[in-house]
């Protein structure tokens, strides 16, 4: 294993670099995302293009056609062949990567749950926006309306975050036999621009070993049948051991994230807790980019914190419980939801609700913001925490004109 890496400092440079082994760019989200595909040095790479995603596959094109990356990149008709591709890649033992978004999303339904019923490994970046009426902008509906599909859910709250989190995301879906979806918000991350630190090729080859052959790989010296008619005797005993396994999640991932921060300098968690402690009397509950936002706003506020959600599915139970094990019994959680199931409820306060319940008995709040891109300024963080401290509703709709 590498020493633990640290920040260097070099005599006479100006500017010091940060952290060893990589190189301080400036890119858009969705290229860290295809970065981090070419760190990992994927084997196979279907694609369709869909906004916002597309400059992902197109990124990962380019590197195919220049030599930067030794990968088969196949264009294919449709998101649902996409994932089909994938699902016999993976049997054929490469390691996948692709990325999709919204309708695209959605049309692979049916092959998202066989990926992860054949126990299938590998990685897919999605790019989140809405659906009908037309609608290309930010929104979490897409991937949240698929977290009962058996994948693992992460959601980045910058570019930098994406391209870590999809490198560590090959070890845990290789090592648990799970596929994993990373998830960035539209345009927000997606289309803008951040200092991101690329780490080199070496750096990522000592963390991340190459994908080995598991029990669902296609062996020509012992042949078997895949997808075949499962009795209900044996098809129980199957679902019981992908619940045995998707229950070591969440450890497993907080391992992973250790493990990452020693190689590459920077930590990360199943959830994030900001200034939450006895004195708290609100806290803010985020997923992805609204976090950056809401982490200006309360620094403003000593009594409100915030709970950062990385990890949503499976859905981090004992992080978020330890996180808000000092918060009094009388605060109030205000989940602040980008997304729009059909339900009263968004996704959060539902999940949430599960998490907490017969474990602390804490008021929620559900606010509906950002749905279908719109802005989420400070201005609307500053609304939330008003409302929720001096007109409570279970359930409100934030900036709604």
């Amino acid at each position: 294993m590498l020493e633990e890496i640290k920040s260097t400092s070099l005599a006479g440079e100006d500017k010091l670099p940060k952290y060893r082994d990589h190189e301080e760019r400036i890119l858009k989200g969705n290229y860290a995302a295809a970065e981090a595909a070419r760190l990992c040095r994927v084997g196979f790479i279907p694609a369709y293009p869909i906004t916002p995603q597309t400059t992902i596959v197109e990124r990962l094109s380019e590197m195919v056609a220049n030599g930067e990356l030794d990968a088969t990149y196949i264009n294919m008709d449709s998101e649902h062949s996409v994932f089909a591709a994938a699902m016999g890649a993976a049997l054929g033992g490469e390691r996948v990567f692709t990325a999709t978004a919204g309708q695209g999303l959605f049309y692979a339904h049916e092959v998202l749950q066989a990926i992860s019923h054949f126990r299938l490994p590998m990685v897919v970046c999605n790019v989140g926006r809405p659906s009908i009426p037309w609608n290309i902008w930010s929104d979490q509906s897409d991937s949240l309306s698929q977290r009962d599909t058996g994948w693992i859910q992460y959601y980045g709250e910058s570019a930098q975050e994406v391209l870590d989190t999809i490198i560590q995301s090959y070890m845990l879906s290789e090592k648990l036999n799970i596929p994993v979806m990373a998830v960035l918000d539209a345009f927000y991350q997606s289309h803008t621009s951040e200092n991101i630190w690329v780490p080199s090729q070496k750096l990522v080859d000592a963390f991340l070993p190459p994908r080995k052959a598991g029990a669902m790989h296609i062996d020509l010296e012992h042949p078997k049948a895949f997808g075949g008619l499962v009795p209900p005797e044996h098809y129980y005993k199957f679902s019981y051991n992908a619940w045995k396994d998707a229950r070591k999640v969440e450890a497993l991932s907080t391992e992973i994230a250790a493990r990452f921060a020693r190689y590459f300098g920077r930590q990360y968690s199943n959830v994030e807790a900001v200034n939450i402690g006895p004195h708290t009397r609100l806290v803010l509950v985020t997923v992805s980019t609204i976090t950056t936002t809401a982490r200006g706003v309360v620094r403003n506020y000593p009594d409100v914190g915030l709970l950062k959600l990385r990890l949503f599915r499976p859905f981090p139970k004992t992080g978020v419980l330890e996180a808000l094990r000092a918060l009094p019994d009388d605060a109030v959680l205000a989940n602040v939801e980008r997304n729009f199931l059909g339900d009263a409820e968004g996704a959060i306060q539902q999940e949430m609700k599960r998490a907490l319940f017969g474990a602390r008995n804490l008021r929620m709040l559900d606010f509906y913001a950002g749905v279908g891109g719109k802005d989420v300024p400070p201005e609307t963080i500053e609304k939330i925490i008003y409302q929720a401290k001096n007109d409570p509703r279970d359930i409100s709709w934030a900036d709604v004109d």
